[in-house]
């Protein structure tokens, strides 16, 4: 695949993912007007949710690196 083209699916990409996100963001906040919680479980609740997709992201991050280690080694 050449350059450019690759670049083109990276944007192609990050555009479908952050239209994904910002749905999800305003279905969430619709929800949480609609059933009406107490201010500091929506706060809990945002922290937990940021927290486990910073771990998840700190997983791959390093799956990635260890397979590049491991691809080194063997070639």
């Amino acid at each position: 695949m050449k350059r450019t083209q690759l670049i083109g699916v990276l944007l192609w990409r990050g555009g479908l993912l952050l239209a994904a996100v910002a749905a999800v963001f305003e279905s969430v906040r619709w929800l949480l007007h609609v059933v009406d919680l107490p201010a500091q479980l929506e706060i809990g609740v945002g922290l937990i949710v940021s927290g486990a997709v910073l771990v998840f992201a700190s997983l791959i991050i390093e799956r990635v690196r260890d397979w590049r280690v491991e691809e080194d080694l063997q070639g």
